[in-house]
């Protein structure tokens, strides 16, 4: 057992005046109370190995006084005798190793110095604990006088370490304060970073939506142009003679014979397949080559007649018509602008897509930050501090 474990007491307490503390100056709070800490910790380490160093000698006085008791000036059986001399030598032994590993002990923390000692002292009495019994068979005063120093080098340790608790409490409570600080300044430095980010996509959206109102302007201009009114009415008259086509289109299907198509076709597989697609989707098909393979078909099955004829040449007459309205087209920048409209407001619609997630990001830290905000003031709070946030 290591004298620690007999240590169970609390620090009780004591009822005084919280300090006030700003949340801004809970670093430079932190670095004036663990010079602090680190004098008093100086302090009892000082302490301890001064009564560490007094210890040793002691024992090794003991020591002395302990290997010239004269065992075998004892009335007893040489047996028993055997048994305590070996005895003494192995508890001497252990004694010394005991004085060998407290002076070369090294450590400038407090808590890794005291469990230390204690795990020093708890393998000395482990180990130690056979031999001393059956020593003080024969050997009491002088033994026990080594066991008695032990007793109250520990019992002095207990009143240090008891006196000096709350600097070991200090010491964990500022690991936890510290790491919810970090935490803390780690969210404010993302929430910066998400503020500029924001700043810069706003900055960029309201350049966009600037870009697009001038193009919107340019666009308005264009339109008032005798070059674009002219297209607009050659555009409008195309619409009307394509609806026209369809129509045709759709007739002359009303005119073809499909029935008797089939039948003088029936025979040959590869004209079968073009009349039954022509009658499933004859627009489609006509359109592929102005309607030349059902003319050429309608021509061998000599099922071509002049209303046929007619509405075909209808028909070709308003593609040709279409063709040259686009060609006398003149250029204007309308669909210049038109293309750069859609990609401005794509770019606009991602700025706005990423400036939303960001928000998102930004709520969800400053949620985390409030949480831990609130611990730290319940940590900090144990150490009878109010914490203020400015």
């Amino acid at each position: 057992m290591g004298f620690l474990d007999f240590f169970r007491k609390k620090v009780e307490e004591k009822n005084t005046v919280p300090e006030k503390l700003a949340f801004s100056d809970i670093e430079n709070w932190i670095e004036i109370k663990t010079r602090e800490n680190n004098l008093k910790e100086e302090e009892a380490l000082s302490i301890i190995e001064e009564k560490i160093d007094n210890l040793i000698k002691e024992l090794k006085d003991k020591i002395i006084i302990l290997e010239n008791f004269n065992v075998s000036a004892i009335k007893e059986k040489d047996n028993i005798k055997d048994i305590v001399i070996e005895s003494r030598i192995k508890y001497v032994e252990f004694v010394e190793e005991l004085i060998e590993k407290l002076d070369a002990l090294e450590e400038n923390k407090l808590e890794e110095f005291m469990n230390k000692i204690n795990k020093i002292f708890f393998d000395f009495n482990k180990k130690s604990f056979k031999t001393y019994e059956r020593a003080t068979v024969l050997i009491g005063k002088e033994i026990s006088s080594i066991k008695e120093d032990l007793k109250f080098f520990s019992k002095d340790l207990l009143k240090i370490f008891d006196k000096n608790k709350s600097i070991l409490d200090f010491f964990r409570n500022l690991q936890m304060i510290k790491k919810k600080l970090n935490e803390i300044n780690s969210i404010n430095k993302n929430l910066e970073n998400i503020r500029k980010k924001k700043f810069d996509l706003d900055k960029k959206i309201k350049e966009k939506e600037k870009e697009k109102k001038i193009l919107k302007q340019n666009l308005d201009e264009i339109k008032k142009s005798i070059i674009y009114l002219e297209n607009l009415s050659k555009q409008e008259k195309i619409n009307v003679l394509r609806e026209e086509l369809k129509k045709d289109i759709l007739n002359l299907r009303q005119l073809i014979d499909f029935k008797a198509l089939i039948s003088f076709f029936h025979i040959n597989a590869e004209q079968m397949k073009i009349v039954k697609d022509y009658k499933e989707n004859f627009i489609i098909n006509f359109n592929k080559d102005d309607g030349e393979t059902i003319i050429k078909l309608l021509d061998e099955a000599k099922l071509n007649n002049n209303i046929i004829l007619e509405k075909i040449e209808q028909i070709k007459s308003k593609i040709s018509e279409i063709k040259n309205l686009e060609k006398n087209f003149k250029e204007d920048k309308t669909q210049e602008i038109f293309f750069k409209t859609k990609n401005v407001n794509y770019e606009i619609d991602n700025l706005e897509k990423e400036n939303f997630k960001e928000e998102k990001r930004k709520d969800k830290l400053e949620i985390s930050r409030k949480e831990l905000i609130s611990l730290l003031k319940k940590e900090i709070g144990e150490m009878n501090v109010d914490l203020i946030e400015t």
